[in-house]
């Protein structure tokens, strides 16, 4: 009886240790692959969305017809994104998305607005005082926007 309850108690544990054991493959992906682990709302979403939506609205009439007008491409303010949705979604994330997506299209001119702006204003205030005469950038001299983009 001793010999029997002994070997129990010596094939549970390792019963167990087997059980929990599994045989984990370790997959190498590419470093450019993207992959969604939650299915929520991340960077690569907000990256892409903000790439398709910029192409699209510089793929329409408005931007020729502004140059033709105008001499000059459009400046443009992305304004405030509000997250409208029950997903959480980062809007000053898809914010800068946008802005980068317009800049490197080359097609449009991007202007800070809100906050940044006033940022920017502190800043040259600051030069007034701190900064030599030839390099203080003037009062009065910002650039601005022809568009807002907000929604």
């Amino acid at each position: 009886m001793k010999k029997t309850f002994l070997n129990i108690m010596m094939a549970v544990p390792m019963a167990m240790i087997l059980a929990c054991s599994s045989s984990q493959t370790v997959t190498r992906v590419d470093a450019d692959s993207q992959i969604d682990l939650s299915g929520r709302w991340n960077d690569t979403d907000s990256r892409l969305v903000a790439e398709e939506m910029v192409k699209d609205g510089l793929s329409r009439p408005w931007v020729a017809d502004f140059m033709d007008e105008n001499g000059k491409k459009p400046t443009i303010i992305v304004g405030i994104i509000r997250n409208k949705s029950s997903e959480h979604i980062n809007a000053e994330t898809f914010t800068t998305d946008i802005e980068r997506e317009f800049i490197n299209a080359g097609r449009v001119r991007v202007v800070q607005g809100g906050e940044e702006r006033e940022e920017l204003r502190r800043e040259r205030a600051d030069q007034q005082e701190f900064a030599s005469a030839e390099t203080t950038k003037k009062w009065g001299m910002e650039r601005g926007a022809d568009f807002i983009l907000q929604g």
